[in-house]
């Protein structure tokens, strides 16, 4: 069994895969992060544009709480290594 840090590493190769191949899709990609409130995400649009969305409790539904500028945009990606 690998190491914490491997395990680390191959779950975030999965996780970018998974994010590449629904945004070719045509498809948004959520994405949670410990920087926002525990019922907010990350929305990223094909479009490159990112959003943050309030999660429903059944996390079937979303409400749009503001839409980032490109250079929050730039700086989210940076920071979650999304490049």
């Amino acid at each position: 069994m690998g190491s914490i840090e491997e395990l680390k590493a191959i779950g975030g190769k999965v996780v970018r895969r998974l994010r590449k191949q629904k945004l070719e899709a045509g498809m948004p990609f959520l994405i949670w992060s410990d920087k926002l409130p525990r019922d907010q995400s990350y929305l990223e649009y094909p479009d490159h544009s990112i959003k943050i969305v309030a999660v429903a409790p059944d996390l079937r539904s979303f409400t749009v709480i503001r839409e980032l500028t490109a250079g929050q945009t730039n700086q989210i990606r940076q920071e979650l290594n999304l490049f």
